[in-house]
């Protein structure tokens, strides 16, 4: 039965990241007319250019979200009705799909673009493994995939809030694009499954805050890409793991002392980057 489950696994994974890596080629191949889309938010005028790169943006995580949710039923503890809701498995992945979906389009060498897809998938692929590996927490495997799940929404959140700076929108767009991403990873990282739904969304909310109301005030600063980028992971980094030590029963003035001396030395990393474009 273990083994069967695991080939099932291995078959559903093998799928998905195969269809990952189709998709942003078959949409590069295929010849797609451009249109134009106009519509108000807030309050004001936005136009949106309907492409192939536009398509890739959009299909590639719900692509991504809808084939993790298909890979997650497959769990035992899924299938025995354990889990009530796999939502927040779906966030890192997606978040990564749409990161690998921005670069992409905006890559022009072909062997970077080609490479770029590759480690992008591998990166996916091994993902959406550790987020399998995170839906029972006694297991010998679940450190190591909550180790991997960690690390990699940090690193992508740091990916999308540079990408989302770098665009130099009005903050109404940069604030909410990044509360957004915020939200979606913090709710993954402080894994409601266990600590009950209820409790990480409002935490998720109150961190996504911190880093919205960072960004806007960014906007206000002429700081480089890499800068804004480090600053509001370093609002992501101590606002989540401040939270997840106060659910762990571990919140002291030694920990406190830590995060404050991460933050003085991100914050000069940002200083030496504000040049860098």
């Amino acid at each position: 039965m273990t083994q069967s489950l695991h080939t099932s696994v291995a078959n559903r994974i093998l799928v998905l990241v195969a269809l990952l890596a189709l998709t942003p080629v078959l949409l590069l191949v295929v010849e797609l007319p451009s249109r134009n889309a106009s519509l108000t938010f807030l309050g004001s005028p936005l136009s949106i250019n309907l492409n192939a790169d536009s398509l890739l943006i959009l299909f590639l995580p719900v692509l991504t979200i809808a084939g993790v949710d298909w890979v997650l039923r497959d769990h035992p503890d899924v299938r025995a009705g354990e889990v009530p809701f796999l939502f927040p498995f779906w966030m890192a992945p997606g978040l990564t799909a749409l990161a690998l979906a921005l670069l992409l389009t905006r890559l022009t060498s072909w062997p970077v673009w080609i490479g770029a897809l590759v480690v992008g998938v591998v990166i996916l692929g091994a993902l959406i493994v550790a987020e399998y590996y995170t839906i029972t927490p006694n297991t010998p495997a679940y450190p190591i995939a909550r180790l991997a799940v960690t690390g990699l929404s940090y690193l992508i959140a740091f990916s999308l809030f540079t990408l989302i700076y770098s665009t130099r929108e009005r903050s109404v767009i940069t604030a909410t694009g990044a509360l957004l991403v915020a939200l979606a990873l913090a709710l993954d990282l402080f894994a409601p499954h266990i600590i009950g739904l209820r409790q990480a969304a409002l935490f998720a909310v109150i961190v996504s805050w911190l880093v919205g109301q960072a960004t806007w005030a960014l906007n206000y600063w002429n700081v480089s890409n890499w800068s804004a980028g480090v600053v509001l992971l370093t609002v992501f980094y101590v606002s989540v793991g401040i939270t997840q030590q106060h659910f762990q029963g571990r919140l002291s003035r030694g920990v406190l002392i830590e995060f404050a001396v991460v933050t003085c030395i991100a914050l000069i990393v940002a200083w030496q980057l504000a040049g860098v474009r």
